[in-house]
Formats: structure tokens, C-alpha cells, sequence
């Protein structure tokens, strides 16, 4: 395979460069807003990214090799959760990238869409122009579709979809997006059993409707059979003098400069580390933080920026009194089951358990680029609460019951969302839950057997009551931040993950899908038993067995699909906001957030493609800033750089 030759540069060569704009972190918001910013050929932005650059990395590259990084410090920040009081005091691991590509060098490649009233609701929030009509161009702007052709859907249930006649995909996008030309034997069975529980076939999900179940694009360039993530702008870009990438190099803070524009802190650049220097590299005009849900709070609060209370009880001196900064997190947590499948059932378990298949397909793969080694999970089925419940009106009604009373003492951001949220459920026009299948064993609490495959359904809470937080825990910045998601800590969560769990126990109930399950091995079939269920009150009324029933297990199982947003939400500063509707944050003149953090609410899709559409969407904000005269350092040399 081709070695991309990367243009290396030192960290005090860096910091002697003029920047008019300083990126931090090159995720999908980072790297599409650094290479946007770089477009016109003479703007000059430099991006800080604490990872390093794993071109032709079979681990990254290769899509079925999706969650061999996780826990791997090399790719991995390996964040870890605060011990959660709903779930039993355990604390959770939570995968963030630490690479060029951020998360989108780790994650699952699926590159859907949330519907259209999802993001409308930002604007409803009080974000202008941050709706469904607002964002589609970047959609668009940020992939490449590749259509499905005739035979690529053979095995999987759908039909052949090219929604490039609709409008609502790209061509000649940086990522690549496609579908899977390999199905494993469940995949039919999965879809058509769906069908039979009134869950339709919905053959044009990226047209603002995601209701159904369907086959995801995903980012894997077919040409190639590796992975298309952000690292592709830092490729395109790579030749240009006016895009300057760093790696190694752990931002620590924002710089601000002594004099105000407006009465507004003015950044003037940031402070980073590397191998335990440090530097100072300036931004004549701004900086832009994407580094996540995790560190772009965190290098807030450092800098600074947030509530004025917290700060100062870590010694720091607060610039901007901003509360919101930190809060708000939502994250998509997901109960998880692997049901074993009879023997012959092909699953990506053959790969595990057959080494003439494994040394085929590696063949295969190594000369045509194909087959089950570029395949990922792509079959999504996302679904309202009603049709979770298959009709059972009194279990609706005590789901929804369960926010009756727990719905007090809201902070003005949240009964905003919360009336939005409420109205979804009613509506049944946005998704409640997503049916993720993943057709091999090895992501349960089980570890698979020798010699047997397996298929595994999670059960994903796409719009959480639940709200938890992100927050320094000291002024050293190289310290990992407070993560507490406050998971469950609304009772709807759990109940509505309990009538995922029960929905999922019917899917593999029921005919075709049945007929190649051979038994549940997580949880056990013994699981019945009343020492597997000890007490554990969900709703006000214990008489639906079935909504008692695997309350324990969701309690004991739930993990994280690792989807944060929020915890810098683009909202008026009244509602608790961080971020303005230009993602300008509060009170200061030219310090802009650009990643997953900026989202008001949650989305029912996996969440890289909407990071794409911020980072695309937001940087023609800037095109004004351009005209600005360069921000005043204080008399410092602009070009300083070590300390």
C-alpha cells in the first residue's frame, strides 16, 4: 500500500509560523473547518493535534478490524466515567481518538442522518439558521457518495437506493461514503423479521427521515477498501504551505491578549506541551476549539471560561463567567444481548473460528479490496416508542408516566428540551431508539466460544432525559477531566431501555430470525431466575413483567456508544448557552467551538456525519473575521514561542 509522505514539522518551527487561524484538535469539526479556512490558498491555519498520523495502519484502516483500538493508548485518550450512581457505582471507559482523524479514525464508520425536526429544534432552541435546510449543503459538501449498485444488496434485505436523484448527498466530498458489499447470513433474516414487527424498510433515510430500518452508508472508500476519515483534509492539504499540521502536541490552554474588542476577551493563541515543553503559538484572528466533548470544556475552564465558582476553587482566575460550559452532556448508552446462531450460520465469527476462510478473505482483500474485510455494521433500525412497545398502550403510557414527577427543578435549557423531547415521543416522527446489529460475538460481557458464532443487538437511547457533565478536576491540564455522564438518573431512560431490551427478545422470537438462533447467551437463559432479578423499581407500577424484567440487566450492562455532545451547547446565553449561533463562545471577541460539544440535543444517528456539517457550516462565519486587524499580543513578539 501507498505511504503517504507527511510534510513533519517541529514544534518550535511551528510556533514561528504566523497563523491568522489556530485549530485545536483535527476531528471531523477541526480538520473540515482548518481545511475550509485554507480553501482560498493564502489564509494560513495551523492545527494542534495531541496524536500522531497513522497512515496505511491496518488497525485504523481495515473496516472490519473496527474496535481493535479501543483501550490502546496509541490511538486511544482512554477516558474513564465517574463511578455512576445508577449503575451500581461503575465507572465506565469511554474511547475518544487521540490520532490525526480524532474519533473518526476509531469509530464505526456509519455515516448517517438524523431526521429533519431534530435539527430544526437547534433553531428552535434559539440557534438561527441551524436547521434542516440550514445544514443540508454541508452535508453534502463534506462526502463523496458512492450508489449502491444492483447485486451489492444481494443477502441483505434492501433493495438498491441511490438518493443522489433526491438532493441529499455529495459528490466530491473529502470522505468517502458507501455500502457494504458483503452480508453475513443474519442480515436477511434480521431485516425481514423487522418487517413482520411492522418496522418498514426505508429506502431514503438521508432525506430528513430516519424512521425504519435501512442500510447505512458508511465512510469506506470502495476503490481502496480502507477507511475514509478526516485525516483525508489533511491529505488534500497536505502540499499547501498555508495548512500547517503539529502533532504530539497537547493544547493546555487558550491565550488571551491584554486588551478587549468590545468589551470581549480577544484569544491571541494558545499555550501546548510537547514531550513536557511548552509553547506559545499566536492566531492573528482566532482559535478554534475542536477537540471534543471532553477537552474543548476543558480548555475552557482552564483558560478561564466557565463558572466562576469551579474555577476559582482550582486556583484559576476567571476571565468569562460562564456556567453552562461543562454541562449539558448527553451521550447514547446502549443495552447490549448476543443471542448464539446455529452451526452454518455465517457471521464475522467465520473469521475467528475458520483460518482457511480468514487467509481467503485476506487474499481477497489484499488484492480486489473486498469482501468481508471492508464491511462494517450498517444495518440501523431506528424506531418511535410507540412502535418499541408493538401496541401495548398501557406499557406507552407507564413509560412516559415515569416523567410525570421527575420532570422538576429544570434549568432553562432543559425545559426547552424537554418540552421539545416530549413532543417527539408524541409525535413519533423522530426516533426514540436505534437497533444496532452487529453479526459476531466478543461485545457482550460473554466472551465467545470456540468454534461458534453469534450476532449481537444493542438496544441505543437516542434522546437521554439523563443530563451529567464535564468538568476540570484540578488546574493541571494534563490531567483527565471529571466525566460524569448521570447515566439513568431519569427513571424514562431505564424504562425505555427496558422496552428496548424486551422489543429485542420478540425480534429474536419470531420467524425468519428465529430459525437461526440456536439460544440467548447474554443475558443467560437461566436469566429468569429470581437471583439474577433482585428488586429494582422502574416504574410506579411492577404489574408488566416485562418492564421488570430486564430492569436489573440494564442497570448492570449499560455501556456507552461513545456519542458525548452538549457540554458546550450553541444556545442564547439566557438558556445556560456556550456558544453562540455563529459558535462564537460567550463573551469572547474571536474564540470559536467547532466539534461534537456545540449540539443543544442529541441526535437519533450516529454523530460523525452532523460534525462534518458544523465544522463545513460554520466557517463561512469567518470570512468577515478576515478583514479584522491582527489581535494586539501585548507588545510580545508574535512569533515567541517557548516558555
Amino acid at each position: 500500500m501507498k505511504q503517504f509522505l507527511v510534510a513533519a514539522i517541529d514544534a518550535a518551527s511551528f510556533t514561528t509560523q504566523s497563523f491568522d487561524y489556530v485549530v485545536v484538535g483535527s476531528g471531523p469539526g477541526g480538520m473540515a473547518v482548518a481545511s475550509k479556512l485554507a480553501s482560498d490558498g493564502t489564509t494560513k491555519v495551523g492545527v494542534v493535534e495531541a496524536g500522531d498520523y497513522f497512515p496505511d495502519d491496518p488497525l485504523i484502516d481495515v473496516p472490519i478490524n473496527i474496535g481493535s483500538t479501543i483501550g490502546n493508548p496509541k490511538y486511544d485518550w482512554g477516558f474513564l466515567t465517574t463511578p455512576q450512581a445508577h449503575l451500581d457505582g461503575r465507572a465506565l471507559p469511554f474511547t475518544r481518538g487521540k490520532a490525526i482523524g480524532g474519533t473518526s479514525a476509531l469509530n464505526f464508520l456509519l455515516f448517517d442522518g438524523a431526521s429533519k425536526e431534530e435539527y430544526n429544534a437547534w433553531e428552535e432552541i434559539g440557534n438561527n439558521g441551524w436547521n434542516w435546510a440550514g445544514l443540508l449543503p454541508s452535508f453534502k459538501e463534506s462526502a463523496n457518495y458512492t450508489a449502491m449498485t444492483p447485486g451489492q444488496e444481494v443477502g441483505s434485505g434492501f433493495g438498491v437506493s441511490d438518493e443522489r436523484s433526491l438532493g441529499v448527498v455529495g459528490s466530491g466530498g473529502a470522505i468517502q461514503v458507501s455500502y457494504d458489499t458483503y452480508y453475513t447470513d443474519v442480515s436477511e433474516p434480521y431485516v425481514k423479521t423487522m418487517n413482520r414487527l411492522n418496522v418498514s424498510t426505508n429506502m431514503t433515510p438521508d432525506s430528513g427521515n430516519p424512521i425504519g430500518i435501512y442500510n447505512s452508508p458508511t465512510t469506506v472508500d470502495r476503490k481502496t477498501g480502507k477507511r475514509s476519515y478526516s485525516a483525508a483534509y489533511h491529505i488534500a492539504n497536505i502540499n499547501k504551505s498555508n495548512f500547517v499540521v503539529l502533532t504530539g502536541a497537547r493544547a493546555t490552554k487558550v491565550n488571551f491578549s491584554p486588551s478587549k474588542r468590545d468589551g470581549k476577551i480577544v484569544a491571541s493563541g494558545i499555550t501546548f506541551q510537547v514531550n513536557g515543553t511548552s509553547y506559545v503559538v499566536n492566531a492573528t484572528k482566532e482559535v478554534i476549539l475542536s477537540a471534543g466533548s471532553f477537552q474543548s470544556p476543558q480548555l475552557l475552564e482552564l483558560s478561564g471560561i466557565g463558572n466562576a465558582t469551579l474555577l476559582r476553587s482550582h486556583g484559576i482566575t476567571p476571565l468569562v463567567d460562564l456556567p453552562g460550559v461543562g454541562e449539558n452532556m448527553q451521550d447514547h448508552a446502549m443495552a447490549a444481548q448476543m443471542w448464539q446462531v446455529n452451526t452454518g450460520v455465517k457471521t464475522w465469527d467465520e473469521l475467528r473460528i475458520n483460518q482457511t476462510f480468514a487467509a481467503e478473505a485476506a487474499r481477497q482483500y489484499n488484492e480486489t479490496h473486498d469482501g468481508i474485510m471492508t464491511s462494517t455494521m450498517s444495518t440501523l433500525a431506528f424506531m418511535s416508542l410507540k412502535t418499541i412497545t408493538g401496541g401495548n398502550n398501557t406499557a406507552y403510557k407507564e413509560t412516559l408516566s415515569t416523567l410525570d414527577t421527575w420532570l422538576t427543578s429544570l434549568t432553562p435549557l432543559q425545559s426547552k428540551q424537554y418540552k421539545i423531547q416530549k413532543r417527539w415521543i408524541r409525535e413519533e416522527t423522530v426516533p426514540e431508539m436505534e437497533f444496532l446489529m452487529v453479526p459476531v460475538g466478543g461485545f457482550t460481557s460473554t466472551a465467545p466460544a470456540n468454534g461458534t458464532s453469534y450476532v449481537i443487538v444493542g438496544a441505543v437511547l437516542q434522546h437521554p432525559f439523563s443530563r451529567g457533565s464535564v468538568h476540570i478536576n484540578s488546574s493541571n491540564p494534563l490531567e483527565q477531566p471529571s466525566i460524569d455522564p448521570n447515566y439513568l438518573s431519569s427513571p424514562f431512560d431505564t424504562a425505555a431501555l427496558v422496552q428496548g431490551v424486551t422489543f429485542c427478545n420478540k425480534l429474536f422470537s419470531t420467524a425468519p430470525l428465529s430459525d437461526i438462533i440456536a439460544t440467548r447467551i447474554d443475558p443467560a437463559t437461566n436469566f429468569t431466575t429470581a437471583a439474577h432479578f433482585k428488586e429494582y423499581v422502574i416504574l410506579r407500577s411492577s404489574s408488566h413483567s416485562e418492564l421488570t424484567k430486564f430492569g436489573r440487566f440494564v442497570k448492570a450492562n449499560l455501556f456507552t456508544v461513545a456519542h458525548p455532545v452538549g457540554t458546550c451547547a450553541m444556545a442564547p446565553k439566557s438558556l445556560g448557552g456556550v456558544v453562540d449561533s455563529n459558535l462564537k463562545v460567550w463573551g469572547t471577541a474571536n474564540l470559536r467551538v467547532a466539534d461534537g460539544s456545540v449540539m443543544p440535543h442529541h441526535v437519533g444517528a450516529h454523530p460523525q456525519s452532523t460534525i462534518y456539517a458544523i465544522g463545513l457550516k460554520v466557517s463561512p462565519f469567518w470570512v468577515h473575521v478576515r478583514q479584522l486587524k491582527p489581535v494586539d499580543l501585548g507588545g510580545r513578539n508574535d512569533q515567541m514561542c517557548k516558555k
